[in-house]
């Protein structure tokens, strides 16, 4: 069960002007409103200290960001950042010069990675400057919504209720 001292946290990382990094961002709209309480939804630039703060005192954190891991645009992939580091997969993991991996790194470095840390990266296709997501991606968005959803309600105990659009 969740202890409310400690909060859980939800962070959407990424830039909603540059292409499929629009994805976090886009993904706390959806999950607005949908969650209780004791969670925290917050948009975020992937800036390292900011993660690192966002992560420090927190009960869970579960992080979306796109990615480029070498898959095909809108593949999702999540990983369990509290138990390993995220994997090396040939490239930038973030399209972010330093930012989510150096944030679980730092993290867990100075003792303050939460127990439950989620990663949930999207593979994006662009990340140009003035274009919106493309197609691949905005179709993950409800099923990437979905899945934080179930985590949340899986790792902590919060009930997650269900959409009137749903």
């Amino acid at each position: 069960m969740s202890d409310v001292s400690r909060p859980i946290r939800v962070v959407g990382i990424g830039n909603r002007d540059r292409g499929d990094d629009a994805l976090g961002p886009l993904v706390m709209d959806a999950l607005d409103d949908r969650l209780p309480v004791p969670v925290d939804v917050v948009e975020h630039s992937g800036e390292v200290a900011g993660l690192v703060d966002l992560m420090t005192g927190a009960e869970a954190v579960y992080l979306v960001d796109a990615a480029v891991m070498g898959l095909e645009p809108g593949h999702l992939r999540v990983f369990d950042a509290s138990a390993a580091p995220l994997p090396a997969l040939g490239g930038a993991f973030s399209s972010h010069a330093l930012g989510l991996s150096e944030a679980i790194e730092l993290s867990r470095a100075l003792n303050v990675l939460p127990p439950v840390c989620r990663v949930f990266a999207v593979e994006a296709a662009s990340f140009e400057v003035g274009d919106g997501l493309s197609k691949p991606v905005a179709d993950t968005i409800p099923g990437v919504t979905q899945a934080v959803m179930d985590a949340i309600e899986k790792d902590t105990g919060c009930r997650i209720q269900e959409s009137d659009d749903a």
